[in-house]
């Protein structure tokens, strides 16, 4: 028999990965977000609603009873009270919730951080990663016949990456534009597949685990932000042009002019899952940004041409 799946906010990039990756497998798969990007598959299901509006989200889920329940696209704890009082719970196996690496507390936790260590204010993430953790906290608490599943993976790349990181890099590989990196470019950054994410979702599913079960989940080796972008120029076949730029020293913030935080992003992976090599993944992304118009962000792109304008 079937199982019924539902996922929240599974119609893009993460959640539509795992809607596709079920169906795979021959789950009956529903989706429920707020329709703006309609999927456009025969095989999934769509619920369209607005999960902060708790009568609609009742309504629209009063007929349904889950096996299982991937939550993508809640922040914070509303979020996951308002759907868990609207569910019926009597055949819920599992409860998949989507959290991040930013419930550490980075600066007084050294690297790898680990699913033991204390959670606290990010300070790179603020609100992200404090609502993040109310959310787990709140999760913990619910669901006392079910299994709860806790995932944290750092940063998630691959196709309809809505995120502005690899895409942003290879627009400028494509133009020969020079790609100004913080200083040597040496900060640590940790990916994950988003099939790979999808496909550990499917796995853990179909176990039988104890009640509460958190994972990091992740690549086991990390990139450098130069060894990152280096593997990108290999998927688009381009030769990165490096600027190296002390950003600090002339009073910017990394942020106007790169697409990651400056800080050592590396967790502790305690799950084992079969990786798809981060070249591979990288050029499935490299053909996906090919056929999708992206409109890059205004500030970023104004910025760059001043540095470029005032320091190289």
């Amino acid at each position: 028999m079937n199982r019924k799946i539902l996922i929240m906010g599974g119609s893009y990039f993460i959640g539509k990965s795992i809607a596709e990756t079920f169906s795979q497998f021959g789950d009956d798969v529903y989706v429920l977000n707020r329709g703006s990007r309609p999927l456009h598959d025969s095989r999934i299901k769509e619920l369209v609603c607005d999960r902060e509006d708790q009568e609609q989200l009742k309504k629209i889920l009063d007929d349904h009873h889950f096996e299982v329940v991937i939550d993508v696209s809640a922040t914070n704890k509303k979020h996951l009270q308002y759907l868990i009082e609207s569910l019926h719970t009597d055949r819920l196996a599992s409860f998949i919730f989507i959290s991040s690496s930013a419930v550490y507390d980075v600066e007084n936790l050294s690297i790898p951080y680990k699913v033991s260590d204390p959670l606290g204010e990010n300070s790179y993430w603020s609100d992200y990663g404090t609502n993040k953790i109310e959310a787990e906290t709140y999760l913990k608490t619910q669901l006392t016949n079910s299994q709860i599943i806790i995932l944290r993976p750092p940063y998630v790349y691959g196709q309809n990456n809505y995120a502005q990181r690899e895409s942003f890099i290879f627009d400028h590989l494509v133009h020969h534009q020079p790609i100004i990196i913080p200083n040597q470019g040496d900060t640590l950054l940790q990916f994950i597949y988003t099939h790979d994410l999808a496909k550990i979702c499917l796995d853990l599913s179909l176990k039988s685990l104890d009640h509460l079960s958190i994972y990091n989940v992740g690549n086991k080796k990390p990139l450098s932000i130069k060894e990152w972008i280096l593997c990108l120029g290999k998927a688009a076949k381009q030769e990165p042009i490096f600027k190296e730029f002390d950003y600090l020293k002339h009073g910017y913030a990394i942020r106007d002019f790169f697409p990651f935080h400056d800080y050592d992003n590396v967790l502790e992976i305690n799950i084992d899952f079969d990786e798809t090599p981060f070249i591979e993944g990288a050029q499935i992304a490299f053909d996906w940004y090919l056929k999708t118009p992206i409109e890059f962000k205004k500030n970023v792109r104004e910025n760059e041409e001043e540095i470029i304008n005032k320091y190289f």
